[in-house]
C-alpha cells in the first residue's frame, strides 16, 4: 500500500513538468523571460518550501530500499536524484539573489513610493 502511495506522489509531482507538448520544443534557457525581484518575504518562503522538499526527498530515499522491485528501486532512485540536482539549483539561485541584493545600493532596492499628493 505504501509503494502505491509513493508511486501517486511522484507521479502528481512529476506529472506537470512532462506535460508539455512533444511538437514544441522546450524553449532555450536564454530565452526563459526573468521573473520580477521576489522579495525578502518570498525568498524566504522558497527556502522554508525547499527544506520541505528536501525533507521529503530524504523520507523516500530511505523507503526505496525496502522495496522489493529492482526496477522500482532505480525509477524511484532515479526521481529521487533529479530532485536533488533540482533543490540544489534552486538553493544556489535563491543564494545568488541574495548575494546581488546585499551589494546593491539601498536606493536600488526599496525606491520611495509616490503618494497621490506629490506633484
Amino acid at each position: 500500500m505504501k509503494i502505491v502511495g509513493l508511486i501517486l506522489l511522484l507521479w502528481a509531482l512529476l506529472a506537470p513538468a512532462t506535460a508539455q507538448n512533444p511538437a514544441e520544443p522546450a524553449a532555450p534557457a536564454a530565452q526563459v523571460p526573468q521573473a520580477a525581484p521576489a522579495s525578502d518575504d518570498a525568498l524566504t518562503q522558497m527556502r522554508d518550501d525547499l527544506n520541505r522538499l528536501e525533507s521529503l526527498n530524504l523520507n523516500m530515499s530511505s523507503e526505496i530500499e525496502f522495496l522489493r522491485d529492482q526496477n522500482l528501486q532505480i525509477l524511484l532512485r532515479t526521481n529521487s536524484q533529479m530532485w536533488t540536482v533540482l533543490i540544489r539549483d534552486l538553493r544556489r539561485q535563491i543564494d545568488r539573489e541574495e548575494q546581488r541584493r546585499a551589494t546593491r545600493p539601498p536606493a536600488e532596492q526599496h525606491p520611495p513610493a509616490k503618494r497621490p499628493d506629490d506633484r
